[in-house]
């Protein structure tokens, strides 16, 4: 025998009352019929059985039924409840269903028909709820995947610009290495070169010119030699800042004080890659307070942007972007503008629902403001987005700056 598809629980302390009830409810298979003659008792089935609906009498001799009713909310919150009244005074009753206590009353003596179309409407909008929070927890949980395949995607992309950016860096350093092994292997030829001289004890003229000829090379070798190990220096200051913006990136989630220049500065770093290609990148960075956040997640946002931008500026002539920081009394603000291809005003509404498609570039862009906009929003702070000047998008982000002590 299957497991019933609901549970359905009547509470009156008529036994003839109870029996109709049985009666009605007997040739129906989806329907698990539970009997109370009591408040106290009901409750107690209440709390072992997972019950869908709740129909009981006004007039019990323990509690009222809306007393009763309050109770059973506490126990089965998602249960849907129904009120048997004889007072033909209902406003008692249509006040508890304004105020959410119940889903309906029914006036006695009630007749078995209506009592049973009753149920299946009240079983039915209890089903239609637990689909509605079911799918709205599923969206919920595709939603949250969704963010972090985001996440997974921009360390993808990541990940490309560091390999390119190592690659940058160590190709000199490889080079001044290489360089430097020529310049000492000089250096130990010309020295072994002078000891074979000197233990053929060639002219005092002969060794006196091979003096010379070292000390002429001598400036030449040691700026050879400086100039690499700057070189070797650059690149690996190149190098440290390249480790700094992925460890900003992939730090710790808790939130703590943060600088937002240092996620701009990471970002920048991160995304020098493609910035360099053409892209002029100008940088308006004020000393702005502290703000509480998760320091890699707001680093994320400005990487989206900054990424976003880049792609909006791939088609215009002369691609500018601009990245300023500044902050007014309790807010700091970061905003990102372009002069790319713009924003539509008919998208603009829309633009920050996830799946939204724009023309602001050569790729898609509405998904991952969508995650921009929900991290920031986690953050206490605001993300929005508007054209800027003939052509072009400038996007605001504002986070709440931690009060000064």
């Amino acid at each position: 025998m299957s497991e019933p598809s609901y549970r359905l629980l009547v509470v009156d302390d008529e036994p003839l009352a109870l029996n109709l009830a049985k009666r009605v409810f007997e040739t129906e298979s989806d329907i698990a019929l539970h009997a109370a003659t009591s408040a106290v008792r009901a409750l107690e089935t209440a709390m072992i059985h997972d019950i869908d609906l709740v129909i009981t009498d006004q007039r019990m001799p323990e509690m009222t039924g809306l007393q009763f009713l309050a109770r059973v909310r506490e126990v089965r919150p998602r249960a849907l409840r129904v009120l048997l009244t004889a007072f033909p005074d209902t406003s008692v009753a249509l006040k508890a269903i304004n105020e959410g206590l119940l889903y309906r009353f029914i006036l006695k003596p009630w007749e078995p028909e209506d009592m049973r179309v009753t149920v299946r409407r009240a079983l039915e909008t209890k089903r239609l709820a637990d689909e509605h929070d079911r799918l709205v927890n599923q969206l919920k949980t595709s939603y949250e995947e969704l963010i972090q395949s985001e996440h997974m995607a921009a360390l993808g992309r990541l990940s490309a610009g560091i390999g390119h950016e190592l690659k940058t860096s160590v190709d000199p350093l490889v080079a001044r290495i290489a360089t430097l092994e020529v310049e000492v292997g000089r250096v130990v030829e010309a020295g072994r070169a002078a000891s074979r001289a000197i233990q053929k004890e060639f002219a005092p003229d002969e060794v006196d010119r091979l003096k010379e000829a070292t000390l002429r090379a001598a400036p030449d070798l040691a700026g050879a030699v400086d100039e690499s190990i700057a070189a070797v220096r650059t690149a690996g200051a190149q190098l440290e800042a390249l480790a700094r913006g992925v460890q900003s990136y992939t730090a710790n989630v808790e939130t703590e004080p943060f600088d937002i220049n240092q996620a701009v500065l990471a970002a920048v770093q991160l995304l020098s890659h493609r910035l360099r290609e053409s892209v002029r990148l100008e940088r308006k960075l004020e000393a702005v307070p502290l703000v509480r956040c998760r320091g890699p997640e707001i680093t994320q946002v400005v990487l989206s942007l900054l990424g976003n931008a880049v792609d909006a500026v791939q088609r215009v002539p002369e691609p500018q972007i601009e990245v300023r920081t500044s902050h007014e009394g309790s807010t700091v603000r970061l905003e990102v503008a372009d002069n790319g291809t713009g924003l539509d005003p008919g998208v603009a509404q829309r633009l920050f629902k996830p799946f939204t498609l724009t023309n602001m570039g050569t790729k898609g862009r509405g998904l991952g403001l969508s995650i921009c906009k929900s991290i920031v929003e986690s953050h206490g702070g605001q993300l929005e987005a508007a054209a800027d000047g003939p052509r072009g998008t400038r996007i605001t982000v504002t986070l709440p700056a931690i009060a000064a002590v």
